[in-house]
């Protein structure tokens, strides 16, 4: 088997990673390639990467939107006052 055709078969540590990759548009072309390559064989990964896209999905669906970090400064000030005052009583 030659060096390239060898280079195309991952295993699925590594096919995890170019999933995940792959579904955030991070993935390059040989990486999709040999991501699809192993998924023709691999039925633990296949279930990953449904699963995967659907995790994904769901999160876009939701519209989370992330804290500012004025708000999580406010947050932890907060929760130190009361952890301070819980050792202080």
């Amino acid at each position: 088997m030659s060096e390239k055709s060898k280079s195309l078969f991952v295993d699925c540590s590594e096919a995890a990673t170019c999933c995940t990759k792959a579904q955030y548009d991070e993935a390059g072309f040989f990486e999709k390639i040999k991501l699809t390559i192993h998924l023709a064989f691999c039925r633990t990964c296949r279930t990953f990467s449904s699963r995967n896209s659907k995790l994904t999905h769901k999160l876009k669906e939701a519209n989370l939107e992330c804290c500012s970090e004025e708000k999580k400064k406010e947050w932890r000030e907060n929760i130190s006052k009361l952890q301070s005052e819980e050792h202080t009583s």
